[in-house]
């Protein structure tokens, strides 16, 4: 269990990034166009929760200071 919520954040940008990596891969070795472009979408909405996440770990680590 993690102690408090920067933990909990860090392991979600860090679970982000490797459904990023992996719906791209996905994508990549899709055959069908529809499961191909599903992936992309997968992949582009995680990319958002990095962005996300990485963003408000920033400011509360500037917060600390």
């Amino acid at each position: 269990m993690h102690d408090n919520p920067m933990d909990v954040m860090r392991m979600a940008l860090h679970r982000a990034k490797v459904a990023v990596r992996n719906y791209a891969e996905y994508a990549r070795i899709a055959t069908q166009p529809e499961i191909r472009e599903l992936f992309h979408y997968l992949a582009e909405e995680e990319k958002k929760h990095v962005k996300l996440l990485t963003d408000e770990i920033e400011k509360e680590t500037h917060q600390e200071m």
